[in-house]
């Protein structure tokens, strides 16, 4: 990881941090906020993939994948963002849902890892916590302020593991 990367990581994880100290402070308020972070987030994730496609990505090996996925991306941005409308039952199902997906992603990477013989532990755990907070988000569905703890909670967590994963020594792998 090159310092600019490290730098990179560090301010996403301090905004991070400020965002769920904000959403501590001002509760049920907070709600739409954290509709409106994630779909600005998958939408800019979704057009930077989309634009590293066509400036470069089309004529590598691949390179379709990073397409559709820029498309995927921006298509869940979209939706995430209309669903300001749907009862919030709903929205917290689906934010639930997406981060149990995020936690099982997490861990079949570290699986993969581990049959690589790399680094596995701190990805599986990132994923079983990941898991964890959709599963305690569905438990506490029917107290809207303490679901927006919980996420504010899972934000700041998030942001202190990847700022440890930035300054962990990390395995570099060389093909022969």
């Amino acid at each position: 990881m090159t310092i600019w990367q490290k730098v990179k990581n560090v301010l996403l994880a301090v905004s991070m941090i400020a965002i769920g100290v904000v959403m501590i402070l001002y509760g049920e308020k907070a709600y739409f906020v954290i509709i409106a972070l994630f779909s600005i987030a998958l939408e800019i994730m979704g057009l930077r993939k989309l634009i590293f496609y066509f400036s470069m990505a089309r004529h590598m090996v691949g390179g379709r994948n990073i397409l559709f996925r820029g498309i995927l991306f921006f298509d869940f941005g979209i939706f995430t963002g209309s669903l300001v409308w749907v009862p919030k039952g709903y929205i917290l199902v689906y934010l639930a849902g997406t981060l149990a997906f995020s936690g099982v992603v997490n861990i079949i990477g570290a699986s993969e890892a581990k049959r690589i013989e790399s680094s596995w532990k701190f990805k599986t755990f990132q994923g079983i916590v990941k898991i964890l907070f959709a599963i305690i988000c569905l438990i506490f569905m029917r107290s809207e302020v303490r679901v927006v703890d919980i996420c504010a909670i899972g934000f700041i967590l998030s942001a202190v593991m990847s700022i440890a994963n930035t300054f962990r020594r990390q395995q570099v792998i060389t093909i022969d």
